[in-house]
């Protein structure tokens, strides 16, 4: 009786080693990668910001990158800021930044969180002057050469998540220079093994949304 029960125990061990070693390996096949890839890129098929917004606000549209293969893609009053196509995105964060009033873009960026040089980063932020909108998506790693000055400077910008976000997280968010409050516009999705959807790597996260434009 207790061999019988122990074979049985064993042969559910293996099972559940099997079972877990094939998910893996169909989590990082490279037909996984190119579907998450698909899906992903069929989001550019999509009429850009096809949101309606109130009267004299700005529709907005981020979507965060996926694993390391699907850059972001930031949209803005119906036009592609920052995409895959448009070849202007890389790892880490991609930043555009544009002028409340006009709705106009002013700078376009990205910057290596994992093995670039933070003091970039800081060189971008500090200049950025009253009523600029900020919009930021992550791609692959957002976190690793994050430090304090940076933090400070997006909860500056209205981010209440900045001190949350860690190595492979997914963010996005939308903030601004000479922001009294936190920006109702942000979200993280965390970099969890155990709830990852591409194996090291959370699901991307998609927000939009409507901005007032600033009178002068």
């Amino acid at each position: 009786m207790r061999v019988s029960v122990l074979i049985r125990g064993v042969v559910v061990l293996l099972i559940s080693i099997l079972t877990l070693y094939i998910t893996n390996k169909l989590m990082n096949s490279p037909q996984n990668i190119n579907n998450i890839k698909w899906m992903l890129e069929k989001n550019d098929e999509r009429q850009p910001c096809d949101i309606e917004c109130p009267e004299r606000n700005y529709p907005f549209r981020i979507i965060s990158g996926a694993a390391s293969v699907v850059g972001p893609s930031i949209c803005f009053n119906g036009n592609i800021l920052m995409s895959n196509i448009k070849n202007n995105i890389g790892r880490g964060l991609n930043i555009a930044l544009v002028n409340a009033t006009t709705g106009k873009t002013m700078q376009t960026d990205f910057f290596d969180m994992w093995s670039g040089d933070i003091n970039l980063l800081l060189a971008f932020l500090k200049p950025i002057v009253s009523g600029t909108i900020v919009l930021l998506a992550s791609f692959d790693d957002p976190a690793t050469k994050m430090n304090d000055k940076a933090r400070t400077i997006f909860s500056e910008l209205g981010s209440s998540l900045i001190h949350s976000v860690k190595f492979r997280d997914n963010w996005v968010f939308v903030g601004a220079k000479g922001i009294k409050e936190k920006s109702p516009y942000e979200q993280i999705i965390q970099n969890d093994k155990a709830k990852n959807k591409y194996g090291a790597w959370p699901e991307a996260v998609e927000m939009e949304g409507c901005i007032p434009k600033k009178h002068n």
